[in-house]
């Protein structure tokens, strides 16, 4: 069986569930659990060959390539720097931090209707608030 036949087939496998699913023909909670497995699945299959990939990917002279009907692109990774050892960035961050604590519980305390100001009878500003999406863990 030829790759693209083999990812047409999940494809389709795929599509057939979701419309399953969206008919209430078959359980969306059953159907949810099982791709999040297939997603693991598949992820740790990838961080297996990886390096093999990037090997071979390594034969290649040009940035972007093709093969096996994909286009590859190679890409340099970032560079990352860390402060965390420096003890004037430490004093910062936990300046920082402090200052956090204090806007947090300051939004805390107007969430429950009362008020709010330092110890010097400064007024602390409070956060902008935003929340992240819900999410359903599957375990």
């Amino acid at each position: 069986m030829s790759k693209e036949i083999f990812y047409e087939m999940r494809e389709q496998e795929v599509a057939h569930l979701l419309t399953e699913v969206e008919e209430g023909n078959i359980a969306a909670l059953s159907t949810y659990g099982n791709l999040k497995k297939c997603q693991a699945l598949y992820s740790e299959a990838i961080k297996q060959i990886e390096e093999i990939a990037f090997n071979e990917a390594d034969l290649y002279s040009e940035k972007t390539f093709k093969d096996s009907g994909f286009v590859f692109e190679k890409r340099n990774g970032g560079i990352r720097y860390s402060f965390k050892h420096i003890e004037e960035w430490q004093e910062i961050e936990n300046q920082k931090k402090e200052l956090e604590a204090r806007s947090k519980q300051a939004y805390l305390a107007i969430q429950r209707n009362l008020l709010v100001g330092s110890e010097d009878g400064e007024v602390v500003e409070i956060p902008k608030v935003s929340y992240t999406k819900n999410s359903l863990i599957v375990k």
